[in-house]
């Protein structure tokens, strides 16, 4: 598919240069995500480890919340949550490098969703204040996207 821009005109710099920010915020998470993933879930404020989450209430080791193996399917989660980014991230370069801003502005609108879902997830998790970034991001990344289409 051919570019949207016409043939006598030139994507804007800035707009491009708009373009591979997203792609490398997008790039750098997902990969964040899918080789650490622990690292990725506590800069959400929620923290993957091995020790249960009522364990300064309770003593009885049968009641604890995480398990190992627990913990290695809420990583795995995370990873998917990385791939999901990752992919986006890899589908942006290329909409910017072929100068086809309309959809990579699509794209950036779509992260909107995105962010209001991971806000969802966050605030249920770690509560409004860990949750409130994500709902910014959704928020700021509505004009962008607009902007970037126009």
């Amino acid at each position: 598919m051919a570019p949207r821009t016409s043939p006598t005109s030139s994507p804007d710099p800035l707009k491009l240069y708009t373009g591979h920010l997203i792609s490398a915020f997008l790039l750098s998470t997902g990969l964040l995500a899918l080789l650490s993933p622990t690292t990725m879930a506590a800069l959400f404020g929620l923290p993957i480890t091995n020790t249960p989450l009522n364990s300064l209430t309770s003593s009885s080791p049968t009641s604890a919340v995480f398990t190992p193996a627990a913990t290695a399917t809420a990583a795995a989660f995370v990873q998917c949550f990385g791939a999901r980014n990752l992919t986006m991230g890899i589908l942006n370069t290329i909409f910017i490098q072929r100068g086809d801003l309309r959809s990579a502005s699509t794209l950036a609108g779509l992260l909107a969703i995105d962010g209001l879902l991971d806000a969802v997830v966050t605030g249920r998790g770690a509560g409004v204040a860990w949750a409130l970034p994500h709902v910014l991001g959704a928020g700021a990344v509505l004009p962008v996207a607009r902007w970037m289409a126009g």
